[in-house]
């Protein structure tokens, strides 16, 4: 028994290490190449992160003798349904969080902004991202360190290396700590709120990857690209970077019991 616990922490923290090396591939290139050759060289980058995401999950569930629809993207006559839930949880949260900037001051996209190109752009980066990530994170590590540690503790780790996975974003010299520090708990907590979507559906992946993708297309269609472009306080207002998307977050999680957790009771 301790000799398959062993395998079995060795087999998550070697993903976990694999997904953080594919996860630094982006910020390298960014160092090494500018100009027009790195527009391209990131598009490639971008695409190719998701195919090493896959390739490493085949190999890892492989080496557990399973397959990739057993981690949670299997159809049946409960996928519509989780899928229009975490849309729609997913929207209404981020709607939440565009309210509060709306109405008190915060900073949205210009109008003219938001094009249809736009759009294109946001669903091609948004869909990969959304079913890979939720793959690898709820899919594979989350029930692998449930089996080692249990749930809660599960959720807690998956949930903090989801979040230190996005450094990316704040990787910069002299970038305040109190916006890493307010950024880092907000993607922490999504983190959280997309375990818990995947416990209440019965360990099936649809209602976070929808979750995911409504909450990201809302995010970065109706908000300015920070921190790529200066905001009036994103700490206050800024999705995911402000105290409002908490909130968010909590508006999300609620509708996401009322429909998934409390449906499983009856």
């Amino acid at each position: 028994m301790k000799q398959d616990r062993g395998l079995e922490s060795l087999k998550v923290i070697l993903f976990m290490t694999l997904m953080l090396l594919i996860v630094e591939i982006s910020p390298v290139m960014s160092k090494i190449f500018t100009g027009d050759l790195y527009a391209l060289v990131g598009t490639l980058v971008f695409f190719g992160t998701f195919f090493f995401m896959y390739i490493v999950l085949e190999i890892f569930v492989h080496w557990d003798q399973t397959s990739i629809t057993e981690l949670g993207v299997d159809f049946d006559d409960k996928t519509i349904s989780h899928i229009t839930i975490g849309a729609i949880a997913g929207i209404i949260a981020a709607v939440v969080v565009i309210a509060f900037a709306y109405f008190f001051g915060g900073q949205l996209r210009p109008a003219d902004e938001i094009t249809t190109d736009l759009l294109l752009n946001e669903i091609i980066i948004t869909t990969p991202t959304a079913f890979f990530e939720e793959l690898a994170h709820r899919g594979y590590i989350l029930p692998k360190i449930e089996n080692i540690l249990g749930q809660t503790n599960a959720i807690l780790i998956s949930s903090i290396f989801f979040s230190l996975l996005h450094f990316s974003w704040w990787a910069t010299p002299g970038f305040p700590l109190y916006l890493i520090v307010i950024f880092s708990f907000n993607i922490f907590l999504g983190g959280v709120v997309l375990s818990l979507s995947y416990y209440w559906s019965g360990k099936k992946l649809w209602a976070p990857i929808s979750f995911h993708f409504a909450w990201n297309m809302i995010a970065y269609m109706i908000f300015p690209n920070y921190p790529r472009v200066p905001v009036l306080q994103p700490e206050i207002f800024q999705i995911e970077w402000g105290i409002t998307t908490i909130v968010g977050f909590f508006i999300g999680l609620s509708i996401l019991y009322a429909f998934l957790a409390n449906k499983r009771k009856m």
